[in-house]
């Protein structure tokens, strides 16, 4: 239409006007098209005048039109991210595949320790109604951080919709109204499912059978948990004494508040005795006091076992490399080592375990204690 009528005025009203170029005749039917009507170029004759009068009509029913799909479209789109239909894009965010009673307060402290500069901070991907998601949203209260994906995490579109490859870690919760053992099969296909599509990803998982626990460590899984083992734990060290009890509670803390932290080791502190680094921190009097050193997961690759020297070893690195395999036979996962004492070389850790110093635990006034004497950096301890 805007085509026609800028040819039509174009011959009909402008062609003898040397002043006047098709460009004009162009911006004269925008203009008209548009019913803005600036009237700086008007027609003279009859035909112009018809021409424009259909342009006039015309344009009320192009712009209403145009109007109501634009007004469609964001409505449609905003309907649809209210569904958890959308695919979210975000990185170095947190996924949490399955909803139970526990998720309120894992997203809680997810969204509190994400980076402020991440939106979404945590992309949660479950079966759950749009309705019960918005409830769950505004009683988390931080609705532009937390993302939803509609759907079941085991289904690789579904899953996909929420960047697994950009995450920085995944969470999969037992399924409620299911059998322990259904809700673990769920559980070890949402494992596979992440692997497939994020294969480094970190992942993190509920297991409600001590049984399956190993299965979902093969399906790639870093850390399973038992429901209620940690309880069971804490409720033991109760049996001892309460006050452990509210130690464990405090280095626990609260979302937003960690007082312990984990952070790499330097060049110089490998070098140091276990006793000299607690000595060192406490001296510097930075407000961390250092209790145990871990070393990340590895993957163990048939090139650290072979000797490429050997014509034999050297041989078959050759034909793993030509057939794109990468040689990995193992992985070895995380370990701790607390208070480890001088006797443990701190080169072969990555990373120092710490509290920060000065806290108290909050809402609690622990029993009195009777005195202990407290253990010396050297002392050493493994878990």
């Amino acid at each position: 239409m805007l085509v026609l009528a800028t040819a039509g005025f174009y011959f009909l009203e402008l062609r003898h006007n040397p002043d006047k170029t098709l460009f004009d005749a162009l911006w004269w039917a925008m203009v008209t098209l548009t019913t803005v009507g600036y009237g700086d170029i008007v027609p003279g004759t009859v035909a112009g005048r018809l021409i424009g009068m259909v342009i006039m009509v015309a344009g009320i029913g192009v712009m209403a039109a145009l109007s109501a799909n634009l007004a469609s479209v964001l409505i449609e789109r905003k309907n649809r991210k209210s569904q958890g239909l959308l695919p979210v894009k975000t990185a170095g965010h947190s996924l949490v595949l399955g909803f139970n009673a526990q998720a309120p307060e894992l997203l809680r402290a997810l969204i509190a320790s994400a980076p402020a500069g991440i939106t979404p901070a945590v992309v949660l991907v479950a079966t759950i109604t749009p309705e019960a998601f918005a409830e769950l949203s505004a009683d988390i209260g931080q609705g532009e951080r937390l993302a939803f994906c509609r759907g079941n995490p085991a289904n690789e579109l579904t899953l996909g919709r929420a960047s697994p490859a950009t995450a920085r870690a995944a969470y999969i919760l037992s399924q409620d109204g299911l059998t322990r053992e259904d809700a673990d099969q769920q559980s070890l296909l949402a494992a596979l499912t992440v692997k497939s599509l994020a294969p480094k990803l970190r992942l993190y998982a509920e297991a409600m059978l001590e049984s399956n626990r190993k299965h979902l460590s093969r399906a790639g899984v870093d850390v399973t948990l038992i429901p209620g083992e940690l309880a069971g734990r804490a409720l033991g060290a109760m049996g001892e004494h309460p006050a452990l009890w509210h130690f464990l509670e405090h280095l626990l803390g609260h979302p937003g508040e960690r007082p312990m932290h984990a952070r790499n080791l330097t060049a110089e502190e490998k070098g140091l005795p276990w006793s000299q680094l607690v000595g060192r921190a406490l001296a510097a009097g930075g407000g961390e006091l250092p209790v145990a050193v871990f070393r990340l997961p590895r993957d163990i690759a048939i090139k650290d076992l072979l000797d490429v020297d050997a014509a034999l070893d050297s041989f078959i690195l050759e034909m793993l490399t030509a057939y794109g395999q990468d040689g990995r036979i193992a992985s070895q996962g995380p370990s701790v080592v607390v208070n480890p004492g001088d006797g443990v070389a701190l080169t072969g850790f990555d990373g120092l375990i710490a509290l920060r110093m000065g806290g108290e635990a909050r809402g609690h006034d622990a029993p009195a204690a009777a005195p202990a004497s407290a253990p010396q950096p050297g002392a050493g301890g493994r878990s």
